[in-house]
């Protein structure tokens, strides 16, 4: 026995990103090499089973096959502690566009089959892990803060409860809130034209700050781009069944341009879903479990609409036949 906690990260279908971040929230911290000791982690040790019993452990990537669920049981089952990192695990991320068509679909599109005998079980959808199975802490964003990492792994080890963010990218945002004076959006990103002092809703081009759970500094706004949602929606939309980013959003636009936020929040909604396509809101959410059982919600809208485009259709059915060799 060394004393330390027993560590696992298990990734599952993602982009290694989070990885690299943990990888280096333990090589900047030695206080955290002194508190852990890594017992399963493919990317960094030999062991390739899973230990019965392990005190902390961290998912990482998407749900999107059946190993990546067994898996994900398995954590959950041996561990005392888990931790769903990155937006993936916490939100769908943006591996959670895949549910843009079936998984079917894209086998064929891709292979030019719909299976593939040797290749791993697809499930039906994609999934965030945190949507399946209780976590203990989501650490969000894409990718995930090193420091938030370590955080985390600090506090845990110390027997104390990490804290929990509660405002959002806004209340780090240097950009000034100004009143719409006159209220209409601009589809695209910000031109040469934008003020870089001045928030991105004033000037009527499309942020997610306001509706996005604060900790990573606001660096997109801070150079020029808006908020695309990265760190997953503000712990109260999360929360309220009757709160979602597309009524959240519109609500802040309302008190902005001096709107009713009552009686004009349908208004906005409308304009807001007619100058951006609706996966625009839901970038790094697409595929959670949240947002699409939301009673007035727009995620499982924004779902139905990218299946029915023409456009992605045609393109998926031309990929198929030049997949199989038609073309």
């Amino acid at each position: 026995m060394t004393g330390k906690l027993t560590l696992a990260l298990i990734p599952l279908s993602g982009c290694g990103g989070c990885e690299v971040q943990a990888l280096r929230a333990l090589a900047l911290h030695e206080d955290l090499q002194e508190r852990y000791e890594i017992v399963y982690w493919p990317l960094v040790v030999e062991e390739t089973r899973l230990p019965e019993k392990i005190d902390v452990a961290i998912v990482e990537g998407l749900v999107r096959t059946r190993e990546n669920l067994e898996m994900l049981r398995e954590a959950r089952l041996r561990s005392r502690t888990l931790i769903a990192l990155g937006s993936c695990a916490a939100w769908g991320g943006i591996g959670g566009s895949a549910d843009s068509f079936n998984p079917w679909l894209s086998m064929k599109a891709i292979y030019g089959r719909e299976k593939i005998e040797e290749s791993a079980e697809m499930l039906p959808r994609a999934y965030a892990a945190a949507d399946l199975v209780p976590v203990d802490y989501v650490i969000s964003r894409c990718p995930p803060p090193v420091e938030h990492i370590a955080l985390a792994l600090r506090a845990i080890a110390e027997g104390k409860r990490v804290p929990v963010a509660d405002s959002t990218v806004c209340s780090q945002c240097p950009r000034e809130m100004k009143p719409i004076e006159q209220l209409e959006f601009k589809p695209g990103l910000p031109g040469p034209d934008a003020d870089p002092n001045t928030c991105f809703l004033s000037q009527g081009y499309l942020c997610l700050g306001s509706v996005t759970t604060v900790g990573c500094g606001a660096p997109c706004p801070r150079h020029g781009i808006p908020c695309f949602g990265c760190g997953g929606p503000h712990l109260e939309i999360a929360e309220r069944r009757d709160m979602d980013i597309v009524t959240a959003l519109a609500r802040k636009i309302a008190t902005l341009a001096g709107l009713d936020p009552a009686n004009d929040l349908d208004k906005v909604v409308d304009m807001l879903l007619k100058t951006y396509d609706p996966r625009r809101f839901y970038v790094f959410t697409f595929a959670s479990q949240v947002l699409r059982r939301k009673p007035h919600g727009y995620a499982v809208h924004a779902l139905a609409s990218t299946r029915r485009n023409p456009v992605f259709v045609k393109r998926l059915e031309e990929r198929a036949r030049f997949a199989q060799g038609e073309e």
